[in-house]
């Protein structure tokens, strides 16, 4: 299967309400927590037949990430997480594989709580610049992966209200003809599944054998800050 060159470009405007804790006797009021637009690659590859849930996963930001009112996430910054779920494929039975980012850590050690939703994937890098070359084909727009769509607001688990990203722009290299972009691809025979809505980070799966994400894949996510004394509800 070809896979070509990606090009990155996500407006994220959406936010949580968080509730401070306060004495029962007052009322605090809501904070606004905003969620900003973050590039990332997997640290190491993940193999549903191989996972167990609680398992590590880490991935690594590709650029400083500035979030309104929070700290700001700089370049290489390691986004830490578990697997959640994992149902690997028997007899070439589907598999589902799901997992959480909630932790950031810093250069110095210091680890800051983290909501993070992965809105699309795309193979690594090299390999799409391999398989680019061995075409001789142009760069092409971001390889994006099927992501479930959300409504313009809800609640999530615990009670915290929410509001979606807008619709994604179309992505394309520039001084780049039209004719010459090829169709959106994500990691073949992945389909990913995210919710701003939802605890979880994303959902993959895949039909009639293990969800296999590979060392390096590219992600596009919506990162929050979640502040000190600030429960998300």
């Amino acid at each position: 299967m070809k896979l070509s060159a990606c090009v990155w470009i996500l407006c994220v405007a959406c936010s949580l309400d968080a509730q401070q804790p306060a004495p029962q006797q007052s009322a605090s009021p809501a904070k606004t927590i905003q969620m900003a637009p973050a590039r990332a690659v997997l640290d190491h590859g993940l193999d549903a037949k191989k996972l167990r849930q609680g398992d590590a996963v880490t991935a690594k930001l590709q650029q400083d990430v500035k979030i309104p009112d929070a700290p700001e996430l700089p370049k290489n910054t390691v986004l830490m997480g578990h697997v959640d779920q994992v149902q690997p494929s028997e007899h070439k039975s589907d598999s589902l594989l799901q997992i959480t980012f909630d932790k950031a850590q810093l250069k110095n050690g210091q680890q800051l709580p983290i909501k993070a939703t992965v809105m699309q994937v795309a193979p690594p890098m090299n390999a799409m610049m391999m398989d680019q070359q061995a075409a001789g084909a142009p760069a092409a727009p971001m390889a994006s992966s099927a992501m479930s769509s959300a409504p313009s607001g809800g609640t999530a688990p615990g009670g915290a209200q929410t509001t979606a990203p807008p619709p994604m722009p179309s992505a394309s290299m520039p001084d780049q003809p039209q004719a010459q972009q090829q169709p959106p691809q994500g990691i073949p025979g992945v389909e990913l599944k995210s919710d701003i809505h939802e605890q979880d980070s994303a959902t993959f799966t895949a039909k009639g054998k293990n969800v296999h994400l590979p060392e390096g894949m590219q992600m596009q996510m919506a990162v929050a800050v979640i502040p000190p004394n600030v429960q998300v509800k």
